[in-house]
């Protein structure tokens, strides 16, 4: 049985490789293609340097919120134009995984951001909030208790204007 992976060093450069093409905003399938011309290892394998660039790329970045803000939304632009293409194509199979890639980077971006502001979050939370008092049957109708996140995110979305 041959070692079809090679050595670190190999591997290490065809990371790098990865990272570049990736770095040019070059989609991963492209990516893996270009791999496999290059150096002539199995499909397998440059799909794992593939994840392992991403990987590098994101231990390494540090975004701003507004970085953060316009990278999302270019994959966003990105899925939309996918599916228009295949809309244009009479391709429903394209449609549908455009579909499915839409809402999975949706779950995803609110995992982000509720990742990012909920120590913010609890923090105005523990500064503004008194403690709960109970209350008779009638009191409870008018005081309803909000949970912390939705009061949160309902501050978001209030325009200040």
């Amino acid at each position: 049985m041959t070692n079809t992976r090679g050595t670190n060093a190999d591997k290490e450069e065809r990371k790098q490789h990865a990272i570049n093409l990736l770095c040019q905003n070059i989609p991963d399938s492209l990516v893996v293609e270009e791999l496999h011309k290059k150096y002539k290892k199995s499909y397998q394998t440059h799909r794992g340097d593939v994840r392992e660039a991403k990987k590098e790329i994101v231990k390494e970045a540090n975004y701003t919120q507004e970085e953060f803000n316009y990278i999302l939304q270019q994959n966003f632009d990105n899925i939309q134009e996918a599916f228009y293409k295949a809309k244009e194509d009479n391709n429903v199979s394209a449609m549908v995984g455009a579909c499915k890639t839409q809402n999975s980077a949706i779950r995803n971006f609110v995992a982000i951001k509720r990742e990012l502001e909920y120590p913010e979050m609890w923090q105005n939370e523990m500064e503004s909030s008194s403690p709960r008092r109970t209350h008779n049957d009638l009191d409870r109708l008018d005081n309803v208790y909000v949970h912390p996140w939705d009061k949160h995110c309902k501050e978001q979305d209030d325009i200040p204007f």
